[in-house]
């Protein structure tokens, strides 16, 4: 454990990151409700992917990992990913180890958020964490939102190379959010092609695009 890490649990608020609720860091349980359905769902870019979620990236689980994120708050993704590993527990998920969906060191805020989420997970499950993926070559996928958001496809990115072979074996692939899910998609295929038997996915949040054959977007 950094220092840094010590540091900022003595020093974090005890409310809730969404609402504010005393005692309820980092999410309250009116807020983010207890397990329930997490999955699994068909990932749109890659169906044979099962992708499970504690929720809809909306409302107050999209509150808590924003400020878990961006707030300087890494102990709060941690936790939330304590709970996300607690519901695929309850929900019977089978795998053999947990890696994540590695970011590029940049300036400014820290990016190792699937890191820190995938270590909540992987203490949940009782499974080894394991650093299998390499970051991604290519454009800054935060920069290349921004750009979609200002009216220009983002450039399709690579996915990320592996760090090492593996002899088969079931792996959870873990990351913060899922919006198109092509990056699951990438990585899921980068880590089967690396000698994976299954490949799953396990984020805090999803949007609807996400998700194949779910009725109404859900999550």
């Amino acid at each position: 454990m950094f220092l840094v890490d010590v540091v900022s649990g003595l020093l974090r608020p005890a409310s809730c990151l969404a609402c504010g609720a005393p005692g309820g860091w980092p999410c309250c349980a009116r807020c983010l409700a207890g397990p329930g359905d997490v999955g699994p769902w068909p990932l749109a870019a890659d169906p044979d992917v099962a992708l499970w979620a504690l929720g809809p990236y909306r409302d107050a689980l999209r509150a808590a990992v924003l400020a878990g994120k961006l707030d300087g708050q890494p102990a709060a993704l941690a936790e939330l990913g304590r709970r996300l590993g607690a519901a695929l527990a309850a929900a019977g998920i089978g795998a053999d180890l947990v890696t994540f969906v590695s970011a590029r060191r940049v300036a400014g805020q820290p990016r190792d958020h699937a890191e820190r989420i995938a270590g909540g997970v992987a203490t949940a499950l009782d499974l080894p964490l394991v650093d299998l993926l390499a970051p991604a070559r290519g454009r800054d996928l935060g920069l290349a939102r921004r750009a979609a958001g200002s009216g220009r496809a983002p450039p399709p990115r690579p996915p990320p190379p592996a760090r090492r072979r593996l002899a088969g074996g079931r792996v959870l692939l873990v990351d913060d959010l899922a919006t198109t899910g092509r990056t699951l998609a990438g990585a899921a295929d980068t880590l089967r092609l690396a000698g994976a038997r299954q490949v799953q996915a396990a984020v805090l949040a999803t949007g609807p695009a996400a998700l194949a054959g779910v009725a109404g977007g859900g999550r």
